[in-house]
Protein backbone atom coordinates (compact mmCIF):
# COMPACT_ATOMS: atom_id res chain seq x y z
CA UNK A 1 0.00 0.00 0.00
CA UNK A 2 2.70 2.30 0.90
CA UNK A 3 4.46 1.52 -2.43
CA UNK A 4 1.07 2.08 -4.37
CA UNK A 5 0.77 5.68 -2.89
CA UNK A 6 3.80 7.05 -3.41
CA UNK A 7 3.65 5.89 -7.04
CA UNK A 8 0.44 7.52 -7.18
CA UNK A 9 1.62 10.72 -5.34
CA UNK A 10 4.77 10.45 -7.95
CA UNK A 11 2.52 10.78 -10.92
CA UNK A 12 0.20 13.23 -9.15
CA UNK A 13 3.31 15.50 -8.20
CA UNK A 14 4.61 14.83 -11.84
CA UNK A 15 0.91 16.27 -12.93
CA UNK A 16 1.38 19.78 -10.64
CA UNK A 17 4.67 20.27 -11.87
CA UNK A 18 4.21 20.77 -15.36
CA UNK A 19 0.49 22.68 -14.87
CA UNK A 20 2.25 25.37 -12.57
CA UNK A 21 4.53 25.49 -16.19
CA UNK A 22 1.21 26.18 -17.94
CA UNK A 23 0.13 29.44 -19.48
CA UNK A 24 -3.41 29.04 -20.03
CA UNK A 25 -5.75 28.38 -17.66
CA UNK A 26 -7.35 25.99 -19.44
CA UNK A 27 -4.54 23.37 -19.67
CA UNK A 28 -3.52 24.43 -15.96
CA UNK A 29 -6.84 23.06 -14.61
CA UNK A 30 -6.60 19.72 -16.52
CA UNK A 31 -3.12 19.02 -14.82
CA UNK A 32 -4.38 19.84 -11.57
CA UNK A 33 -7.79 17.52 -12.08
CA UNK A 34 -5.17 15.16 -13.11
CA UNK A 35 -3.48 15.59 -9.66
CA UNK A 36 -5.90 15.72 -7.44
CA UNK A 37 -7.18 12.44 -8.16
CA UNK A 38 -3.89 11.14 -8.36
CA UNK A 39 -3.41 12.74 -4.37
CA UNK A 40 -7.01 11.27 -3.13
CA UNK A 41 -5.49 8.15 -3.67
CA UNK A 42 -2.21 9.13 -2.21
CA UNK A 43 -3.59 9.99 0.99
CA UNK A 44 -6.20 7.54 1.56
CA UNK A 45 -3.82 4.92 1.19
CA UNK A 46 -1.74 6.86 3.87
CA UNK A 47 -4.51 7.21 5.98
CA UNK A 48 -4.34 11.23 6.14
CA UNK A 49 -7.93 11.63 5.31
CA UNK A 50 -7.33 15.07 6.20
CA UNK A 51 -5.26 15.51 2.59
CA UNK A 52 -7.21 13.82 0.82
CA UNK A 53 -10.55 15.68 1.36
CA UNK A 54 -9.67 18.66 0.02
CA UNK A 55 -8.08 17.03 -3.48
CA UNK A 56 -11.38 15.02 -3.48
CA UNK A 57 -13.61 18.30 -3.30
CA UNK A 58 -10.98 19.83 -5.86
CA UNK A 59 -11.84 16.76 -8.57
CA UNK A 60 -15.82 18.57 -8.99
CA UNK A 61 -14.36 21.97 -8.44
CA UNK A 62 -11.75 21.53 -11.43
CA UNK A 63 -14.89 19.46 -13.73
CA UNK A 64 -16.89 22.93 -13.86
CA UNK A 65 -14.30 25.31 -13.46
CA UNK A 66 -12.93 24.05 -16.63
CA UNK A 67 -16.04 24.65 -18.48
CA UNK A 68 -16.09 28.28 -16.75
CA UNK A 69 -16.41 30.61 -19.73
CA UNK A 70 -18.24 28.15 -22.19
CA UNK A 71 -21.20 27.40 -20.26
CA UNK A 72 -23.14 30.21 -18.72
CA UNK A 73 -24.44 27.72 -15.53
CA UNK A 74 -20.64 27.11 -15.04
CA UNK A 75 -20.02 30.66 -14.97
CA UNK A 76 -21.42 31.62 -12.09
CA UNK A 77 -20.03 33.24 -9.00
CA UNK A 78 -22.25 30.58 -6.64
CA UNK A 79 -19.86 28.02 -7.30
CA UNK A 80 -16.78 29.99 -5.50
CA UNK A 81 -18.52 30.37 -1.77
CA UNK A 82 -19.95 26.50 -2.61
CA UNK A 83 -16.61 24.85 -3.09
CA UNK A 84 -15.27 27.17 -0.07
CA UNK A 85 -18.07 26.20 2.49
CA UNK A 86 -18.49 22.50 1.46
CA UNK A 87 -14.48 22.26 1.87
CA UNK A 88 -14.68 23.74 5.43
CA UNK A 89 -17.83 21.97 6.29
CA UNK A 90 -16.45 17.80 5.19
CA UNK A 91 -12.94 19.42 7.27
CA UNK A 92 -14.71 20.12 10.10
CA UNK A 93 -16.67 16.99 9.51
CA UNK A 94 -13.48 14.86 9.71
CA UNK A 95 -11.59 16.72 12.05
CA UNK A 96 -9.56 14.70 14.23
CA UNK A 97 -5.98 16.59 14.82
CA UNK A 98 -5.57 20.80 14.99
CA UNK A 99 -3.16 19.68 11.54
CA UNK A 100 -5.73 18.72 9.82
CA UNK A 101 -6.70 23.04 9.36
CA UNK A 102 -3.95 22.96 7.16
CA UNK A 103 -5.08 21.31 4.41
CA UNK A 104 -8.12 23.12 4.72
CA UNK A 105 -7.06 26.61 4.67
CA UNK A 106 -4.44 25.73 1.99
CA UNK A 107 -7.41 24.06 -0.45
CA UNK A 108 -9.15 27.57 -0.04
CA UNK A 109 -6.46 29.19 -1.30
CA UNK A 110 -6.15 26.82 -4.34
CA UNK A 111 -10.19 27.06 -4.75
CA UNK A 112 -9.87 31.21 -4.84
CA UNK A 113 -6.54 31.11 -7.31
CA UNK A 114 -8.25 28.44 -9.51
CA UNK A 115 -11.48 30.65 -9.96
CA UNK A 116 -9.70 33.81 -11.52
CA UNK A 117 -8.79 33.75 -14.50
CA UNK A 118 -4.80 35.26 -14.93
CA UNK A 119 -2.33 32.21 -15.10
CA UNK A 120 0.18 34.27 -13.42
CA UNK A 121 -2.57 35.70 -10.36
CA UNK A 122 -2.94 31.96 -10.19
CA UNK A 123 0.16 30.71 -9.33
CA UNK A 124 0.42 34.03 -6.90
CA UNK A 125 -2.22 32.51 -4.75
CA UNK A 126 -1.38 28.72 -5.03
CA UNK A 127 2.35 29.66 -3.48
CA UNK A 128 0.83 30.40 0.08
CA UNK A 129 -1.35 26.94 -0.31
CA UNK A 130 1.75 25.01 -1.37
CA UNK A 131 3.68 26.03 1.53
CA UNK A 132 0.72 24.75 3.91
CA UNK A 133 0.16 21.97 2.53
CA UNK A 134 4.31 21.39 2.60
CA UNK A 135 4.22 21.58 6.45
CA UNK A 136 1.08 19.26 6.40
CA UNK A 137 3.06 16.49 4.35
CA UNK A 138 6.12 16.81 6.54
CA UNK A 139 3.83 16.13 9.46
CA UNK A 140 2.46 13.19 8.10
CA UNK A 141 5.63 11.61 7.10
CA UNK A 142 4.65 11.70 3.50
CA UNK A 143 7.97 11.86 1.37
CA UNK A 144 6.43 12.10 -2.31
CA UNK A 145 4.13 14.52 -0.59
CA UNK A 146 7.22 16.83 0.66
CA UNK A 147 8.84 16.34 -2.67
CA UNK A 148 5.54 17.70 -4.31
CA UNK A 149 4.97 20.83 -2.41
CA UNK A 150 8.95 21.40 -3.02
CA UNK A 151 8.88 21.05 -6.42
CA UNK A 152 5.75 23.07 -7.13
CA UNK A 153 6.91 25.85 -5.08
CA UNK A 154 10.06 25.58 -7.46
CA UNK A 155 7.52 25.20 -10.61
CA UNK A 156 6.09 27.91 -9.44
CA UNK A 157 8.78 30.20 -8.65
CA UNK A 158 9.87 28.98 -12.22
CA UNK A 159 7.60 30.03 -14.24
CA UNK A 160 7.28 33.79 -12.50
CA UNK A 161 10.57 34.31 -13.28
CA UNK A 162 10.77 33.27 -16.54
CA UNK A 163 7.82 34.91 -17.18
CA UNK A 164 8.95 38.60 -16.36
CA UNK A 165 12.35 38.04 -18.00
CA UNK A 166 11.23 36.45 -20.85
CA UNK A 167 8.01 38.49 -21.95
CA UNK A 168 8.17 37.28 -25.37
CA UNK A 169 6.60 33.68 -24.05
CA UNK A 170 3.91 35.48 -22.21
CA UNK A 171 0.48 34.72 -23.24
CA UNK A 172 -0.92 38.08 -24.20
CA UNK A 173 -4.56 36.72 -25.70
CA UNK A 174 -7.52 36.60 -23.12
CA UNK A 175 -10.53 34.58 -23.85
CA UNK A 176 -13.54 36.38 -24.67
CA UNK A 177 -16.31 36.76 -22.37
CA UNK A 178 -19.13 34.43 -22.36
CA UNK A 179 -22.31 35.55 -23.34
CA UNK A 180 -25.19 33.06 -24.37
CA UNK A 181 -27.45 36.01 -26.08
CA UNK A 182 -27.39 35.86 -29.50
CA UNK A 183 -25.84 38.21 -31.96
CA UNK A 184 -28.13 40.96 -33.20
CA UNK A 185 -27.55 41.84 -36.53
CA UNK A 186 -28.35 45.11 -38.76
CA UNK A 187 -29.22 45.14 -42.61
CA UNK A 188 -27.24 47.56 -44.95
CA UNK A 189 -29.08 49.35 -47.42
CA UNK A 190 -28.77 52.62 -49.66
CA UNK A 191 -29.94 55.52 -47.34
CA UNK A 192 -33.76 56.96 -47.58
CA UNK A 193 -33.28 60.10 -45.88
CA UNK A 194 -31.06 62.39 -46.40
CA UNK A 195 -30.51 66.43 -46.07
CA UNK A 196 -28.46 66.96 -48.44
CA UNK A 197 -26.52 65.84 -52.02
CA UNK A 198 -22.87 66.93 -52.65
CA UNK A 199 -20.73 67.09 -56.17
CA UNK A 200 -18.15 68.56 -57.43
CA UNK A 201 -19.05 71.04 -60.35
CA UNK A 202 -16.58 72.08 -63.38
CA UNK A 203 -15.12 75.25 -61.33
CA UNK A 204 -13.94 73.18 -58.63
CA UNK A 205 -12.50 71.00 -60.92
CA UNK A 206 -10.38 73.05 -62.72
CA UNK A 207 -8.23 76.10 -61.47
CA UNK A 208 -7.86 75.49 -57.70
CA UNK A 209 -7.69 71.27 -58.23
CA UNK A 210 -4.88 72.23 -60.60
CA UNK A 211 -2.69 74.07 -58.60
CA UNK A 212 -3.38 71.71 -55.68
CA UNK A 213 -1.97 68.65 -57.70
CA UNK A 214 1.23 70.72 -59.24
CA UNK A 215 1.76 72.08 -55.30
CA UNK A 216 2.24 68.30 -53.95
CA UNK A 217 4.60 67.72 -56.94
CA UNK A 218 6.56 70.41 -56.38
CA UNK A 219 6.35 70.12 -52.38
CA UNK A 220 7.57 66.50 -52.18
CA UNK A 221 9.26 65.49 -49.03
CA UNK A 222 10.10 61.91 -49.73
CA UNK A 223 9.15 58.22 -50.31
CA UNK A 224 8.76 56.21 -47.09
CA UNK A 225 9.15 52.61 -48.61
CA UNK A 226 12.15 50.56 -48.05
CA UNK A 227 13.85 49.90 -51.38
CA UNK A 228 13.52 46.06 -51.70
CA UNK A 229 9.72 46.52 -50.76
CA UNK A 230 7.26 45.05 -53.32
CA UNK A 231 4.19 46.86 -52.32
CA UNK A 232 3.43 48.90 -49.68
CA UNK A 233 0.19 51.15 -48.38
CA UNK A 234 -1.71 52.60 -45.58
CA UNK A 235 0.07 55.76 -44.60
CA UNK A 236 0.16 57.49 -41.20
CA UNK A 237 2.82 60.16 -40.14
CA UNK A 238 3.44 62.79 -37.54
CA UNK A 239 6.52 65.16 -36.92
CA UNK A 240 8.14 64.66 -33.53
CA UNK A 241 10.96 66.36 -32.29
CA UNK A 242 12.24 67.58 -35.94
CA UNK A 243 12.13 63.63 -37.45
CA UNK A 244 9.46 62.24 -39.29
CA UNK A 245 7.87 59.14 -38.63
CA UNK A 246 5.73 56.49 -40.60
CA UNK A 247 4.14 53.83 -40.69
CA UNK A 248 2.21 51.21 -43.57
CA UNK A 249 2.37 47.67 -44.13
CA UNK A 250 4.85 46.17 -46.64
CA UNK A 251 4.74 42.89 -49.46
CA UNK A 252 8.27 42.14 -49.33
CA UNK A 253 7.80 38.85 -51.62
CA UNK A 254 5.13 39.80 -54.21
CA UNK A 255 3.88 43.44 -55.79
CA UNK A 256 0.35 42.32 -54.61
CA UNK A 257 -1.47 42.84 -51.43
CA UNK A 258 -1.65 39.97 -49.82
CA UNK A 259 -1.29 39.80 -45.74
CA UNK A 260 0.00 36.72 -46.05
CA UNK A 261 3.41 37.85 -47.07
CA UNK A 262 3.17 41.42 -45.28
CA UNK A 263 4.78 43.01 -42.59
CA UNK A 264 3.84 46.21 -40.49
CA UNK A 265 6.60 48.77 -40.46
CA UNK A 266 8.07 51.83 -38.60
CA UNK A 267 10.28 54.46 -40.21
CA UNK A 268 11.60 57.54 -38.92
CA UNK A 269 14.15 60.01 -40.26
CA UNK A 270 15.53 63.54 -39.11
CA UNK A 271 13.91 66.44 -41.16
CA UNK A 272 17.15 68.02 -42.50
CA UNK A 273 18.01 64.31 -43.32
CA UNK A 274 15.21 63.16 -44.73
CA UNK A 275 16.86 59.99 -46.65
CA UNK A 276 18.37 58.91 -43.86
CA UNK A 277 15.88 56.74 -43.00
CA UNK A 278 15.77 53.88 -40.18
CA UNK A 279 13.63 51.02 -40.84
CA UNK A 280 11.88 48.83 -37.84
CA UNK A 281 10.09 45.92 -38.82
CA UNK A 282 7.02 45.78 -36.13
CA UNK A 283 5.73 42.37 -36.72
CA UNK A 284 5.63 39.93 -39.82
CA UNK A 285 3.65 37.44 -41.24
CA UNK A 286 5.28 33.63 -39.86
CA UNK A 287 6.49 35.77 -37.08
CA UNK A 288 6.06 33.61 -33.52
CA UNK A 289 3.41 35.03 -31.20
CA UNK A 290 2.96 33.48 -27.50
CA UNK A 291 3.87 29.90 -29.40
CA UNK A 292 1.07 30.77 -32.25
CA UNK A 293 2.45 31.19 -35.72
CA UNK A 294 1.35 34.86 -37.01
CA UNK A 295 -1.05 33.94 -40.34
CA UNK A 296 -1.69 37.71 -41.80
CA UNK A 297 -0.57 40.85 -41.20
CA UNK A 298 -2.70 44.05 -42.56
CA UNK A 299 -3.59 47.65 -41.54
CA UNK A 300 -1.07 49.16 -39.83
CA UNK A 301 -1.20 53.06 -38.45
CA UNK A 302 0.19 54.91 -34.81
CA UNK A 303 -1.11 56.90 -32.83
CA UNK A 304 0.94 59.79 -30.54
CA UNK A 305 0.38 59.50 -26.42
CA UNK A 306 2.27 62.40 -25.48
CA UNK A 307 5.72 64.28 -26.11
CA UNK A 308 8.18 60.85 -26.37
CA UNK A 309 5.40 58.03 -26.84
CA UNK A 310 4.09 56.84 -29.69
CA UNK A 311 1.72 53.19 -30.16
CA UNK A 312 1.82 51.33 -33.14
CA UNK A 313 -1.28 49.65 -33.79
CA UNK A 314 -1.91 46.99 -36.60
CA UNK A 315 -3.94 43.77 -37.48
CA UNK A 316 -2.87 40.55 -37.11
CA UNK A 317 -4.36 37.47 -37.61
CA UNK A 318 -3.81 34.75 -35.09
CA UNK A 319 -5.18 30.90 -34.51
CA UNK A 320 -7.57 32.00 -37.15
CA UNK A 321 -8.96 35.05 -35.12
CA UNK A 322 -8.02 38.77 -36.53
CA UNK A 323 -6.81 41.01 -33.63
CA UNK A 324 -5.68 44.51 -33.22
CA UNK A 325 -2.12 44.60 -31.68
CA UNK A 326 -0.19 47.34 -30.35
CA UNK A 327 3.74 48.42 -29.41
CA UNK A 328 5.09 51.49 -27.73
CA UNK A 329 7.92 52.97 -29.10
CA UNK A 330 10.16 55.86 -26.97
CA UNK A 331 11.08 58.72 -29.40
CA UNK A 332 13.98 59.25 -27.21
CA UNK A 333 15.41 56.11 -26.73
CA UNK A 334 14.28 54.81 -30.63
CA UNK A 335 13.25 51.30 -28.95
CA UNK A 336 10.14 49.39 -29.37
CA UNK A 337 8.00 47.74 -26.56
CA UNK A 338 6.80 44.34 -26.45
CA UNK A 339 3.73 43.52 -28.09
CA UNK A 340 0.12 43.96 -26.41
CA UNK A 341 -3.49 43.10 -27.54
CA UNK A 342 -5.86 46.24 -27.64
CA UNK A 343 -8.96 46.08 -25.54
CA UNK A 344 -12.67 46.55 -26.92
CA UNK A 345 -15.16 47.46 -24.16
CA UNK A 346 -18.63 47.79 -24.17
CA UNK A 347 -20.02 48.93 -20.91
CA UNK A 348 -19.10 46.33 -18.79
CA UNK A 349 -18.00 43.73 -21.43
CA UNK A 350 -13.93 44.15 -22.29
CA UNK A 351 -12.83 41.70 -24.59
CA UNK A 352 -9.64 41.53 -26.80
CA UNK A 353 -10.02 43.58 -29.76
CA UNK A 354 -10.25 40.73 -32.32
CA UNK A 355 -13.47 39.87 -34.66
CA UNK A 356 -14.47 37.08 -32.41
CA UNK A 357 -14.17 39.84 -29.51
CA UNK A 358 -16.15 42.49 -30.66
CA UNK A 359 -19.42 40.09 -32.00
CA UNK A 360 -19.15 38.97 -28.42
CA UNK A 361 -19.22 42.08 -26.44
CA UNK A 362 -21.91 43.31 -28.90
CA UNK A 363 -23.96 40.77 -28.38
CA UNK A 364 -23.72 40.42 -24.78
CA UNK A 365 -25.09 43.97 -24.81
CA UNK A 366 -27.72 43.54 -27.38
CA UNK A 367 -26.31 46.51 -29.69
CA UNK A 368 -26.67 45.16 -33.54
CA UNK A 369 -23.87 44.17 -36.20
CA UNK A 370 -23.41 44.83 -39.44
CA UNK A 371 -21.71 42.27 -41.70
CA UNK A 372 -18.29 41.78 -40.58
CA UNK A 373 -15.52 39.94 -42.90
CA UNK A 374 -11.82 39.82 -43.92
CA UNK A 375 -9.78 42.01 -41.03
CA UNK A 376 -10.56 44.51 -38.69
CA UNK A 377 -9.17 48.22 -37.95
CA UNK A 378 -9.28 51.08 -36.34
CA UNK A 379 -8.53 55.18 -37.82
CA UNK A 380 -5.25 56.59 -37.54
CA UNK A 381 -6.95 60.36 -37.09
CA UNK A 382 -7.57 60.86 -33.44
CA UNK A 383 -9.43 63.77 -31.88
CA UNK A 384 -10.20 64.44 -27.98
CA UNK A 385 -12.13 65.74 -25.28
CA UNK A 386 -11.37 65.44 -21.24
CA UNK A 387 -14.81 63.65 -20.04
CA UNK A 388 -15.08 63.57 -15.88
CA UNK A 389 -11.42 64.77 -15.50
CA UNK A 390 -10.27 62.30 -17.90
CA UNK A 391 -8.75 63.06 -21.45
CA UNK A 392 -10.40 60.44 -23.85
CA UNK A 393 -9.00 60.04 -27.76
CA UNK A 394 -11.87 59.35 -30.38
CA UNK A 395 -11.46 57.35 -33.63
CA UNK A 396 -13.54 54.93 -35.94
CA UNK A 397 -13.10 51.49 -35.80
CA UNK A 398 -14.54 48.90 -38.87
CA UNK A 399 -14.76 45.39 -39.87
CA UNK A 400 -16.44 44.67 -43.07
CA UNK A 401 -19.39 45.87 -43.36
CA UNK A 402 -19.51 47.37 -39.75
CA UNK A 403 -18.15 50.71 -38.69
CA UNK A 404 -18.37 52.42 -35.07
CA UNK A 405 -17.22 55.33 -33.21
CA UNK A 406 -14.69 54.44 -30.27
CA UNK A 407 -12.72 56.07 -27.58
CA UNK A 408 -9.24 55.84 -25.26
CA UNK A 409 -8.18 57.22 -22.37
CA UNK A 410 -4.96 55.05 -22.89
CA UNK A 411 -5.07 53.96 -26.71
CA UNK A 412 -5.01 50.41 -25.63
CA UNK A 413 -8.36 49.66 -24.23
CA UNK A 414 -11.08 51.00 -27.15
CA UNK A 415 -14.79 51.62 -26.17
CA UNK A 416 -17.53 51.58 -28.10
CA UNK A 417 -19.58 55.36 -28.39
CA UNK A 418 -22.03 54.67 -31.11
CA UNK A 419 -22.60 53.90 -34.77
CA UNK A 420 -25.47 55.35 -37.37
CA UNK A 421 -28.62 54.60 -36.40
CA UNK A 422 -29.78 54.94 -40.01
CA UNK A 423 -30.46 52.56 -42.32
CA UNK A 424 -26.56 52.79 -44.54
CA UNK A 425 -24.71 50.77 -46.95
CA UNK A 426 -21.86 51.81 -45.33
CA UNK A 427 -18.18 49.46 -45.62
CA UNK A 428 -15.00 49.55 -44.13
CA UNK A 429 -13.31 52.81 -43.37
CA UNK A 430 -14.75 55.50 -41.17
CA UNK A 431 -13.43 59.14 -40.65
CA UNK A 432 -14.02 60.58 -37.71
CA UNK A 433 -13.07 64.09 -35.38
CA UNK A 434 -14.32 65.32 -32.57
CA UNK A 435 -15.55 68.83 -31.92
CA UNK A 436 -16.88 69.80 -28.71
CA UNK A 437 -19.65 67.75 -28.46
CA UNK A 438 -20.44 66.10 -32.06
CA UNK A 439 -18.33 63.62 -33.47
CA UNK A 440 -18.07 64.53 -37.10
CA UNK A 441 -18.07 60.98 -39.29
CA UNK A 442 -17.74 60.81 -42.91
CA UNK A 443 -17.44 56.76 -44.20
CA UNK A 444 -17.52 55.53 -47.75
CA UNK A 445 -20.17 52.88 -48.62
CA UNK A 446 -20.39 49.96 -50.97
CA UNK A 447 -19.24 49.57 -54.26
CA UNK A 448 -21.60 50.63 -57.27
CA UNK A 449 -22.66 53.85 -54.69
CA UNK A 450 -21.48 56.67 -56.12
CA UNK A 451 -21.79 58.40 -52.52
CA UNK A 452 -19.91 58.39 -48.87
CA UNK A 453 -22.00 59.65 -46.32
CA UNK A 454 -21.13 62.55 -43.56
CA UNK A 455 -23.30 62.61 -40.02
CA UNK A 456 -21.92 63.92 -36.89
CA UNK A 457 -22.86 62.19 -33.54
CA UNK A 458 -24.19 64.58 -30.74
CA UNK A 459 -22.62 62.70 -27.63
CA UNK A 460 -24.73 65.19 -25.40
CA UNK A 461 -28.38 64.12 -26.63
CA UNK A 462 -27.08 61.02 -28.13
CA UNK A 463 -28.37 61.59 -31.43
CA UNK A 464 -27.20 61.55 -35.53
CA UNK A 465 -27.43 64.14 -37.31
CA UNK A 466 -29.37 63.41 -40.43
CA UNK A 467 -26.95 62.10 -43.40
CA UNK A 468 -25.25 64.44 -46.49
CA UNK A 469 -24.45 62.03 -49.30
CA UNK A 470 -20.97 63.10 -50.81
CA UNK A 471 -19.78 62.10 -54.59
CA UNK A 472 -17.58 59.64 -53.99
CA UNK A 473 -15.48 56.50 -55.16
CA UNK A 474 -15.96 54.43 -51.92
CA UNK A 475 -11.98 55.16 -50.65
CA UNK A 476 -10.73 55.44 -47.41
CA UNK A 477 -10.61 59.34 -46.21
CA UNK A 478 -9.48 61.95 -43.35
CA UNK A 479 -10.74 65.14 -41.41
CA UNK A 480 -8.05 68.01 -40.81
CA UNK A 481 -8.81 70.61 -38.59
CA UNK A 482 -7.18 74.16 -39.85
CA UNK A 483 -7.44 77.44 -38.68
CA UNK A 484 -10.92 76.93 -36.88
CA UNK A 485 -12.59 75.32 -39.59
CA UNK A 486 -12.65 71.57 -40.27
CA UNK A 487 -12.09 69.91 -43.84
CA UNK A 488 -12.79 66.64 -45.74
CA UNK A 489 -9.98 64.85 -47.64
CA UNK A 490 -11.53 62.55 -50.11
CA UNK A 491 -11.06 60.99 -53.63
CA UNK A 492 -14.56 61.81 -55.34
CA UNK A 493 -13.81 60.34 -58.36
CA UNK A 494 -11.59 57.79 -58.18
CA UNK A 495 -8.20 57.14 -56.72
CA UNK A 496 -6.14 59.74 -58.98
CA UNK A 497 -8.34 62.63 -57.71
CA UNK A 498 -8.40 64.15 -54.22
CA UNK A 499 -11.47 66.44 -53.16
CA UNK A 500 -11.89 68.85 -50.43
CA UNK A 501 -14.90 69.72 -48.54
CA UNK A 502 -15.68 72.52 -46.05
CA UNK A 503 -17.79 71.07 -43.32
CA UNK A 504 -20.50 73.57 -41.83
CA UNK A 505 -20.05 72.49 -38.22
CA UNK A 506 -23.40 74.13 -37.55
CA UNK A 507 -25.54 72.15 -40.29
CA UNK A 508 -23.54 69.79 -42.08
CA UNK A 509 -26.22 70.20 -45.31
CA UNK A 510 -24.52 73.02 -45.89
CA UNK A 511 -20.96 72.08 -46.40
CA UNK A 512 -19.53 72.92 -49.42
CA UNK A 513 -16.94 71.12 -51.95
CA UNK A 514 -14.15 73.27 -52.43
CA UNK A 515 -11.99 71.68 -55.46
CA UNK A 516 -11.29 68.27 -56.91
CA UNK A 517 -7.67 67.56 -58.31
CA UNK A 518 -6.59 65.52 -61.10
CA UNK A 519 -3.37 64.39 -59.33
CA UNK A 520 0.11 63.70 -61.32
CA UNK A 521 0.06 59.93 -59.83
CA UNK A 522 -2.49 57.97 -58.30
CA UNK A 523 -3.10 59.17 -54.58
CA UNK A 524 -5.06 56.05 -52.59
CA UNK A 525 -5.78 56.90 -48.75
CA UNK A 526 -4.92 60.71 -48.42
CA UNK A 527 -3.73 61.11 -44.86
CA UNK A 528 -3.02 64.96 -43.68
CA UNK A 529 -1.15 66.28 -40.51
CA UNK A 530 0.54 68.93 -39.23
CA UNK A 531 4.22 69.25 -40.91
CA UNK A 532 5.83 72.04 -38.02
CA UNK A 533 3.34 74.84 -39.32
CA UNK A 534 2.45 73.61 -42.42
CA UNK A 535 0.15 70.77 -43.68
CA UNK A 536 1.55 67.52 -45.66
CA UNK A 537 -0.30 65.06 -47.00
CA UNK A 538 1.06 61.03 -46.93
CA UNK A 539 -0.53 59.04 -49.44
CA UNK A 540 0.04 56.05 -51.54
CA UNK A 541 0.84 55.75 -55.08
CA UNK A 542 0.00 52.22 -56.75
CA UNK A 543 0.53 50.91 -53.42
CA UNK A 544 4.57 50.94 -54.51
CA UNK A 545 5.70 54.05 -52.69
CA UNK A 546 4.47 55.45 -49.45
CA UNK A 547 4.91 59.41 -50.10
CA UNK A 548 5.07 62.61 -47.97
CA UNK A 549 4.39 66.18 -49.61
CA UNK A 550 3.45 69.14 -48.20
CA UNK A 551 1.08 71.88 -49.39
CA UNK A 552 -0.30 75.14 -48.34
CA UNK A 553 -4.27 74.53 -47.57
CA UNK A 554 -4.55 78.30 -47.45
CA UNK A 555 -4.32 79.29 -51.34
CA UNK A 556 -7.42 77.47 -51.91
CA UNK A 557 -9.54 78.93 -49.52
Amino acid sequence: MVVLSQVLGGIAMLALFLGYQQRKRKKLLIYKLIADVGWVAHYCLLGGYGGAIPNFVGIFRELIFIQRGKSKWASHIIWLPTFLIINFALGLFTFSSIYNVIPIVSSAFVTVSLWIKNPKHIKLLILPATIGFLVYNCILHSLVGVINEVSGIVSILIFLIRGGKIMKNKDIFTEDVFTNLPLLTAEGKPILVKSATLCYDQNSKSAKGEAFSNEIEEKFVSDFEKPNDKMAHVSTFAVIDDTVYMTYYANTVTPDENPLNQTARLVYAPIDNIENKTYLDVQATGDSLCGKTVEMVYDTIFMQKDERTIYVLWTARVGNNYYRLYRTFDTKTKTLGEIGVNKFKVNDTVNDFSTSGIKSALAQNRIPIKNTYSDIGIMQKTSGREENGVFYYYSGAYSGDFNCIIKSSDLVCWEYVSQPDFVNDSKWENATYLLGDKCYYFVRQQEGNKYGFLSAYNLSTNTWDTPVEIEDCQSRSDFIYYKDNLYLFHAPIDREHIGVVKIDVNDISKSKPLFCAKMKTSCFYPFVQYYKDELAMSYTVQRQHIRLAKFDLEKYL
